[in-house]
C-alpha cells in the first residue's frame, strides 16, 4: 500500500495529463485503470490467504520487474488500455507502488467526477425495486444534490425494509433494521 496523500498525487498527474490530451480522456483514463483495477482484484478462490492476488505478484520484490512489466503488460493489452494510461501504469509499477493502484483510482475517479459533476450513489434495499423506482430516486437525488447521479443499486435482505441511502459522504437510513435497532435503545435505557 501507499499513503493516501501518495495515491493522490499521482491520480492527480494523472489528472492532468488527461486534461492536455483533451476532451474525452478523463473518462477514458478512468475506464482503463477501473479495467485494470478490476482485473488485478480477481483472484484464485483456491488462495485464501491472496498471496496469488495479481497485485500481490505484480508488487513482489522477488520476482524480476522484467518479469513483473510483462504480466502487467498482458493484462493491459487484454482489457484494451490506453496507451498513456499503459505509460502511467508502467511508471507505477517501476517506482514500487503499484500495490497503491486501486487508490489511485479512487483519487483519480473523485477528481474525473468532480470535473463532470456528477455524484456516485448507492442505494441498498430488502428487497428488489419496482420497475423505474432506480430512476425516480436518481432523479430524487440530481434534484437535491444539483449533480448527475450515477446510481447503483443493491439488495440487503438484512434491512428487512425501507432503504439506505450512500451519496457522497452522506447516508440515509430509512430501514427498518435501524428502526427496530433505535426502538430497542430507547427501550433498554
Amino acid at each position: 500500500m501507499i499513503s493516501g496523500s501518495l495515491a493522490k498525487r499521482y491520480a492527480r498527474a494523472l489528472y492532468e495529463l488527461a486534461n492536455a490530451a483533451g476532451p474525452g480522456a478523463r473518462d477514458r483514463y478512468l475506464q482503463s485503470l477501473g479495467e485494470f483495477v478490476t482485473a488485478c482484484k480477481t483472484h484464485d478462490q483456491n488462495d485464501p490467504s491472496g498471496e496469488h492476488d495479481l497485485i500481490k505478484v505484480l508488487g513482489a520484490g522477488h520476482h524480476t520487474i522484467v518479469r513483473r512489466r510483462a504480466i502487467m503488460q498482458l493484462v493491459l493489452k487484454r482489457i484494451g488500455a490506453d496507451p498513456v494510461v499503459v505509460k502511467f501504469l508502467e511508471l507505477v509499477l517501476e517506482r514500487g507502488r503499484i500495490s497503491g493502484v486501486e487508490q489511485i483510482w479512487l483519487h483519480y475517479r473523485d477528481l474525473t467526477d468532480e470535473a463532470a459533476n456528477r455524484i456516485r450513489a448507492t442505494v441498498k434495499t430488502a428487497t428488489k425495486l419496482e420497475p423505474g423506482a432506480d430512476k425516480r430516486i436518481q432523479s430524487a437525488l440530481e434534484r437535491a444534490t444539483g449533480k448527475s447521479v450515477l446510481l447503483s443499486v443493491e439488495e440487503d435482505p438484512e434491512l428487512i425494509g425501507g432503504l439506505v441511502a450512500h451519496v457522497g459522504s452522506f447516508t440515509l437510513d430509512r430501514s427498518v433494521r435501524t428502526s427496530l435497532d433505535k426502538l430497542r435503545a430507547n427501550l433498554q435505557s
